[in-house]
């Protein structure tokens, strides 16, 4: 019998164990706490966790700040979830760290998420990072990113009803979790969340006297552009879900002291991009990737559709925990033709399952894209939508590498 590989492939295979944040906190422990010496921007939320993490860490990294992050699920390769200045970390760098921690990764039982931070928090620490921008995994308050301590500041992005089965089915009830972030007397800022919502999240944040602001409405001024505290910022992406996610970026940064009207951090904006977010990878017909996978991912995503040139072909697929056939309808109301297909893999709904009257039906994923892009012609577009997973699978049609 082959001796057992240690390796990235070998950690990606590991379940993610419901048994607290005791073991997590006990192999940090051991390795001598580097989340102690770390400075920490700590990001949860429903949607936009992903994006507003990117646009905070580009413009520290444009001020000079050495700005380590750690993000899931990753979207090309595993590495792709803990980066330095933008950087993956390398193999040898995230062999070493796992060969170093192994035996009390087995003896502890950690499942991938554990691992994958515990080497995080020692790659940052060994690599002296002056920030480390850290998104929230699963919830907040439970998280296994919570066992930092306090942060210089704390963000909610939006509260919506994923994960109903370990959050809550009720707003409030997945505010608290995610407020559950919230440290004593560290300032916390919040996105565009429900009256409820709100309601819930000042009142954690009162309890432990953490300074709390509430973004109101982008002030859009452009496609491709908002205006914020008397200046005007452009991004690269006219998805309009990106100007509200670049707008609590601004109100993060301006909170720990960045100067946010000055060119380097405006030109940190425009060329920020988080790759699978309304993510431009083809022309003729127009391809767009966007890991829309939740209610109120696909609301934001179809407030976009208005601008896009006709004919809009959509091709969607989405796991089984979600709300697949709404989310399906949803999308049919504002293309000209959903494809519904799914992957060979037992996470994913079945397309029995999605189907909604007016919807192709196409088995295979390549299959479904190839036929998108035939109706879609040269002056349409397509979007690909439904799950991270599967716009991840489906990017390495385009895309290849760190790009």
């Amino acid at each position: 019998m082959s001796e057992i590989r240690f390796d990235e492939n070998w950690v990606m295979r590991r379940r993610n164990p419901n048994h607290g944040l005791e073991p997590i906190r006990q192999v940090l422990a051991r390795h001598g706490n580097p989340q102690n010496d770390l400075k920490f921007i700590h990001v949860a939320g429903t949607n936009g966790k992903g994006s507003v993490c990117c646009y905070i860490r580009d413009v520290l990294m444009a001020h000079g700040y050495r700005t380590g992050m750690f993000t899931s699920p990753h979207l090309i390769h595993h590495f792709d979830r803990i980066t330095i200045d933008g950087k993956w970390i390398t193999k040898d760098e995230y062999q070493h760290i796992l060969d170093a921690c192994i035996d009390d990764i087995i003896e502890l039982n950690l499942g991938m998420f554990e691992i994958a931070l515990l080497i995080a928090l020692l790659h940052f620490k060994k690599q002296k990072t002056d920030y480390v921008v850290l998104e929230c995994g699963l919830g907040g308050r439970l998280d296994n990113t919570n066992v930092i301590p306090s942060p210089v500041i704390s963000v909610i992005t939006t509260i919506g009803s994923d994960h109903a089965a370990l959050l809550g089915n009720r707003v409030q009830q997945v505010a608290f979790e995610k407020a559950g972030i919230i440290r004593e007397h560290v300032p916390v800022c919040v996105g565009l969340v429900s009256r409820k919502a709100r309601g819930v999240i000042a009142s954690v944040a009162n309890r432990k006297h953490a300074p709390i602001t509430f973004m109101k409405q982008v002030q859009v001024t452009g496609q491709n552009a908002f205006k914020y505290d008397h200046d005007v910022y452009e991004l690269s992406s006219a998805a309009f879900y990106q100007k509200e996610n670049a707008l609590l970026a601004l109100r993060v940064l301006k909170s720990i002291g960045i100067d946010i009207h000055d060119d380097a951090t405006k030109q940190a904006l425009h060329e920020s991009s988080w790759k699978g977010r309304f993510e431009k990878v083809g022309t003729h017909p127009a391809i767009y990737l966007d890991g829309a996978h939740n209610k109120e991912g696909i609301e934001a995503l179809v407030r976009n559709y208005s601008g896009l040139n006709r004919p809009v072909i959509t091709v969607f697929s989405a796991l089984k925990d979600k709300p697949g056939r709404w989310m399906a309808s949803k999308l049919s109301q504002v293309s000209d033709e959903l494809i519904i297909t799914s992957i060979n893999n037992g996470r994913f709904d079945s397309m029995d399952s999605l189907s909604i009257d007016g919807a192709v039906m196409v088995a295979d994923e390549n299959q479904a894209v190839d036929q998108a892009v035939k109706l879609a012609g040269e002056n349409g577009t397509v979007v690909i939508c439904g799950s991270l997973y599967f716009i991840s699978d489906i990017r390495k049609r385009w895309k290849t590498g760190q790009d």
